[in-house]
């Protein structure tokens, strides 16, 4: 019998005009398919969860140096994200927070950035039912509840095919 090895991966990026580097334990596939996009020079934004909980949307752009790492063993980070907020990241400005309201919504919002090509806004209702408005140019992460995202896409899937998605 032999033993599993845990391998746990990470993304450290630091952001243009921010001090301090952000640090994300992630899957092994996010982590190749990162490192992939950032050899390469890809634009645009990179989608991934986070093994904490979040959903992300990297604006590749703005990321200036980014070192990624396996370690082996141990727990990995796993403190989960309890929070329902929608933390948004831009160039030139402190990270601002949005209590969430509808799952779908944030949903089409993921779906829509992953092929934006810039010069777009997107628009949300927050938890107070007031309109938000985002030009994504100037938006550097975006950062939502993984289970909340998840939900969204569901129930996109049920209106549409009239059933769950299979597990």
């Amino acid at each position: 019998m032999s033993k599993q090895t845990s391998i746990h991966y990470y993304i450290k990026i630091w952001l243009r005009n921010r001090a301090e580097p952000l640090n994300f334990p992630v899957g092994e596939a996010a982590w190749l398919r990162f490192k992939r996009s950032f050899e390469t020079k890809k634009e645009g934004f990179f989608i991934f969860a986070t093994q904490d909980g979040q959903t992300l949307a990297l604006n590749l752009k703005f990321v200036k140096l980014a070192q990624v790492w396996q370690e082996t063993g141990g727990k990995g980070q796993s403190e989960r994200a309890d929070d329902q907020k929608i933390k948004l990241v831009f160039q030139d400005s402190e990270t601002v927070s949005f209590g969430a309201k509808d799952p779908v919504e944030w949903a089409n919002i993921f779906a829509v950035l992953k092929p934006s090509k810039g010069g777009e806004v997107f628009s949300f209702a927050d938890s107070e039912d007031k309109l938000v408005l985002t030009n994504i140019d100037e938006l550097m992460l975006l950062a939502a509840p993984t289970a909340f995202v998840e939900e969204g896409f569901k129930q996109i899937y049920l209106r549409e095919r009239g059933t769950l998605p299979p597990s």
